[in-house]
């Protein structure tokens, strides 16, 4: 963390070099109770977890450009006789972003290039219930795509008042061949003797609007290719928002197809949610097609459910509940063959606009958290791990 501060301190210091310049960033901070240490500690101790702490950097170079930069370092767990080394700050994107359409005067249409150190994404748009199986980077299964975090770039266009804005995105990987290159056991990185393989990913998608013409309605498409690595993979993903006075009701999801070398496989996601005057309460779902991909008795059509409310007494403080599901061979592979996953409960205080802070229980099963690979318990809306077999559990949270 002071790595972290002392970075973001000489980046304020250089604030005077630009004409305008934004600080912003998030913190995130866990504390559970019954977190099963590794080897013979106490299954029932508190642990803490210093997930990751951001700092975000947004200057104004001229009229037409800006430079972008986020400081992260990530957190580890410290619990007795178990604890892992501070994380090591580091850029986790560093960008030259300029406005084109504003440079050439171009009325209706929107040019934007991004160029420098990041992984570029495609809008990642639908998110919306505590347990996200309807956001694609949330769910446990394909993901939706991104680049590797290196230098490469990114083109995005914006059409009829926002209504269609494709984009593309490259990436390309430094090559370095060492042909008597070993690992820490002293064999070879790969049959070949090769340390670092060649590598292009390009990202090609569009996000269409369709709030501009006054329906609430977002939909994206896109396709990625790891050329090299022969994966490619196509999604689609679509959101429904409406709001009238104090209620909103949300409807989307998304669905992936992949392949890695010849086998083929397939993901949805999808939520539901309602609230109104102070209480919200969200159904989501997830799961899987394709044996090739997922392997026989590994997957399920239809493999995991979560719900989840919540409701605000006042504006600064709630309470919050929610449960989960897996269903199908899913369950039986993956989940301890028990269809009940999680039960959390807990309450939700936010005395700021963006600070957060919740005092909760949350509960799962020892044989479906207990191997490798298996479902585990997430508080709801942070998509973090909680404990072993679920427990009391602290949770901060500051977007500033």
């Amino acid at each position: 963390m002071k790595k972290l501060l002392v970075l973001a301190m000489v980046l304020v210091l250089a604030a005077p070099m630009f004409a305008e310049m934004t600080i912003f960033g998030e913190f995130d901070y866990y504390m559970v109770n019954g977190f099963k240490e590794v080897g013979a500690g106490d299954p029932n101790s508190f642990v803490d977890l210093w997930d990751k702490g951001e700092v975000d950097f947004k200057g104004t170079i001229g009229d037409y450009s800006q430079i972008r930069i986020e400081l992260e370092e990530d957190g580890s767990w410290n619990g007795r006789g178990y604890d892992f080394a501070e994380g090591t700050p580091s850029f986790n994107y560093f960008r030259v972003i300029t406005d084109w359409g504003k440079f050439f005067g171009l009325d209706g249409i929107g040019i934007k290039s991004d160029i420098g150190l990041n992984s570029w994404e495609t809008f990642d748009a639908v998110d919306f219930t505590g347990f996200n199986y309807e956001n694609a980077d949330s769910t446990p299964f394909i993901g939706d795509p991104a680049t590797s975090k290196d230098f490469g770039a990114k083109i995005s266009l914006s059409f009829v008042d926002g209504l269609v804005q494709p984009y593309v995105a490259w990436q390309f990987d430094t090559v370095t061949y060492k042909d008597d290159a070993v690992d820490q056991y002293g064999n070879p990185w790969n049959d070949d003797g090769v340390a670092y393989e060649k590598n292009f990913e390009f990202l090609v998608g569009s996000g269409f609007d369709f709030n501009a013409m006054g329906l609430p309605l977002w939909l994206e498409a896109y396709y990625y290719d790891a050329f090299v690595k022969d994966i490619n993979m196509f999604g689609v993903e679509a959101m429904y928002d409406l709001a009238i006075g104090d209620m909103d009701f949300k409807l989307g999801g998304h669905f992936l197809n992949a392949t890695n070398g010849d086998d083929r496989g397939s993901a949805w996601g999808f939520g539901v949610g309602f609230n109104a005057f102070g209480a919200a309460i969200n159904v989501s779902a997830a799961g899987q097609l394709g044996e090739d991909y997922w392997g026989d008795g590994n997957y399920s059509p239809f493999a995991l459910m979560g719900i989840d409310a919540e409701y605000f007494f006042l504006d600064w403080l709630g309470v919050n509940a929610g449960v989960g599901f897996a269903f199908g061979d899913y369950k039986e592979a993956r989940c301890g063959d028990k269809a009940f996953q999680t039960f959390e409960a807990g309450v939700v205080v936010k005395p700021d606009k963006g600070v957060v802070y919740k005092l909760g229980y949350i509960y799962a099963d020892e044989d479906v958290t207990s191997a490798a690979g298996k479902v585990t318990p997430r508080t709801l809306n942070t998509k973090k791990l909680a404990a072993d077999k679920g427990g009391l559990y602290f949770v901060t949270k500051i977007d500033f």
